[in-house]
């Protein structure tokens, strides 16, 4: 038996960002290492944890339990599970719900989690035929067998990206040579080390260690493992393989079909029976999917899987796919880890809806198209969309109407809203952001950058989900211990800061700006005091995403917004309003503050020299001021005469500031 090093354990654990049970989990764990502990006890501490306990019963009836009555009493299901298995599921289902966003920008959390489960009901169904391992203990080491790549992940978030882009899906062997050589260390010595100190069995340490051998395949057991703990690595690696078969499309999966079938012939199980078993796993696949709230997909029967991989007539890449890296964009703009959008297709060009159709579910998106404005909003309210992809100008309802009228719904408010236009002037867009849309593309469509966009979208209506779950996890939890408390108030804080957090810039978004705005305006009402806002635009910043590209766009965004949040007053807020302009609020400030402030902005910005690969250079600003006066009823006419300014800025030649 191999002894396991765990003296990186203590580094990892210190850095704060190790995947971890909840409280409720922890106690549990401690309760069942107790002999005294009654069924009873831990019954009343997961009452603490409505969804833990939920999913603990929701499990204790799943099809792989073999359950032929429905349990509805948390104590029956207790007893049903027993201590251990309860304890191991509180733990996995627990850095479930806490894991399932990080910061490592390569690797695909909602993956991760969707192959995870694979693995586990694969190991708890296919344990009833080919292992005389528990259907429960394959099913806990099957989620958590390789947490130690979620720990690498959020503990060494960009070292561990730089290994999985130059790993780029390969095979086991390499991401473990990669691994040590970066970090001393392999991700499977780290699923080995957290399982010890969780106080699981080890068998699961020996099995996680060793599931990537498959020398067991073609010359029997010989070697240091105890039967148990071989049958349970036999049991990850076979359903690592059926995972996959989950996870991948075309050759990747015609592959791992065949090596599936090819153990199922080793083992001397019939054909029939072998994929009828696949076809039970896929089932219950779908099934704790829908419990455990992890996106899954549906798999063809395994009958027709076979078929197709067998008469498959080019020749099969052997490097296997991972579960958790990206896959490289392409310019159809699927989305990585082949989980796509709900997209609502709103045009009156039946050019653009064929076309748009076509490479939008090619990309593994789900498409819904409206042939008008009236036909858009119907679809919009009854079908929930994630992203709504519409022309401006249409029958019945432009799309500026349909996005007004969505913005005001609160079942179809927050949906993501992309709009085509052939008209980019500034006029145009000031009017399409003000109606609520979130970009617009400009047509003839740049696919390549439709795809840039969706992945954009992509990201943000993720973090929406997550932003959604986390709220949800923080009500629940609100009644827990106080330090508990402390920590999940701390991340709805931080969960609020990124709904108004400009994610390019890391500046306020148009949202925070506007609510501070109101805010300043209400605090000058009161005391009688003076407030300005300035509107900047970066000069010919179209010129520059034009002829140096996006990429290069980005980074003149984020260095002007540094220079400028830099250059303001501790209590003057700048955010992005929209594109390349910003927009500036200055509580306390007279016309005389407005000439000093709006030039030192103007002069830093046009000293800061930007240098990318594409673009070396400097750029300038226009700037318009509105300094408040009687004139003023609202907030929103200082920002009107804040643009008007602008305009004459820049119509007087730019690179200066105009005070209204």
């Amino acid at each position: 038996m191999q002894k396991i090093d765990t003296s990186f354990l203590t580094e990892l654990k210190a850095s704060g960002r190790l995947p971890s049970p909840t409280g409720v989990a922890l106690t549990i764990l401690e309760l069942t290492r107790n002999p005294q502990t009654s069924t009873e006890d831990l019954a009343e501490v997961l009452k603490g944890d409505p969804a833990l306990a939920g999913q603990v019963l929701k499990y204790a009836n799943s099809a792989g339990m073999g359950s032929r009555t429905e349990i509805t009493s948390l104590n029956d299901a207790l007893v049903r599970l027993g201590m251990s298995m309860v304890r191991q599921l509180c733990l996995g289902f627990s850095v479930l719900s806490s894991a399932r966003s990080g910061p490592c920008p390569r690797f695909d959390y909602q993956r991760y989690w969707a192959r995870s489960l694979a693995t586990a009901v694969s190991c708890q169904i296919l344990s009833r035929r080919i292992s005389s391992v528990s259907p429960d203990e394959g099913f806990t080491c099957g989620l958590l067998g390789h947490i130690g790549s979620l720990a690498l992940a959020s503990v060494y978030p960009d070292e561990y990206s730089r290994i999985l882009a130059a790993w780029n899906s390969g095979d086991n062997a390499q991401l473990h040579d990669l691994e040590e050589n970066a970090l001393s260390i392999n991700h499977h010595r780290v699923t080995a080390a957290i399982f010890g100190d969780w106080g699981l069995p080890d068998i699961y340490q020996q099995a996680t260690l060793n599931q990537d051998d498959l020398a067991w395949i073609h010359a029997g057991v010989t070697d240091h493992l105890d039967q148990r703990s071989r049958k349970l690595a036999n049991l990850l690696n076979i359903a690592d393989i059926a995972a996959e078969i989950c996870l991948e499309d075309g050759p990747d999966r015609h592959r791992s079909v065949l090596d599936f079938m090819n153990i199922g012939q080793q083992l001397q199980i019939p054909e029939d029976e072998w994929m009828a078993l696949y076809d039970s796993v896929m089932e219950e696949w779908v099934r704790m999917g829908n419990v455990l709230d992890i996106l899954t997909s549906n798999v063809p029967a395994m009958e027709n899987l076979v078929r197709r991989a067998r008469t498959y007539d080019k020749p099969l890449d052997d490097s296997r796919r991972s579960p958790t890296a990206e896959s490289e964009p392409e310019a159809t703009g699927g989305s990585p880890g082949g989980f796509g959008l709900e997209i609502l297709l709103a045009t009156d060009s039946l050019v653009d809806q064929r076309m748009l159709d076509k490479k939008l579910t090619g990309s593994g998106h789900h498409v819904t198209i409206a042939a008008d404005g009236n036909k858009a909003l119907e679809l919009a309210l009854t079908t929930n969309p994630q992203l709504i992809l519409t022309d401006w100008m249409m029958p019945g309802m432009d799309g500026l109407e349909l996005c007004r009228t969505l913005r005001q719904s609160e079942l179809a408010g927050r949906c993501h809203i992309l709009v085509m236009t052939s008209n980019d002037s500034q006029q145009d867009l000031e009017a399409g952001f003000e109606a609520g849309i979130d970009d617009y593309l400009v047509k003839p469509l740049n696919h390549r950058i439709l795809a840039a966009k969706l992945r954009s979208a992509s990201r943000v209506i993720g973090l929406q989900i997550q932003s959604e779950q986390d709220k949800k996890d923080i009500e629940r939890h609100l009644k827990t211990t106080g330090r508990q408390k402390r920590e999940l108030e701390k991340m709805y804080e931080q969960v609020q800061r990124l709904a108004l957090e400009d994610q390019l810039t890391q500046l306020p978004n148009r949202r925070a700006g506007l609510a501070r705005l109101e805010e300043v305006w209400a605090e000058s009402s009161r005391g009688d005091k003076a407030m300005l806002v300035m509107i900047m635009d970066i000069d010919k910043f179209k010129n520059v995403n034009d002829t140096y590209g996006h990429d290069a766009g980005d980074v003149v965004l984020r260095s002007t917004a540094a220079v400028m949040r830099n250059t303001m007053r501790e209590y003057d807020v700048v955010c992005r309003f929209g594109g390349e302009e910003f927009l500036v609020i200055c509580p306390g400030a007279d016309i005389e503050v407005a000439k000093s402030l709006g030039d030192r902005i103007r002069t830093a910005v046009e000293n800061n020299h930007i240098a990318t690969p594409a673009f070396d250079g400097n750029i300038t600003i226009s700037i318009g001021v509105s300094v408040r006066g009687e004139e003023h009823e609202q907030p929103q006419a200082m920002i009107k005469e804040a643009d008007e300014a602008l305009y004459a800025a820049k119509e007087a030649g730019r690179n200066m500031v105009c005070i209204a």
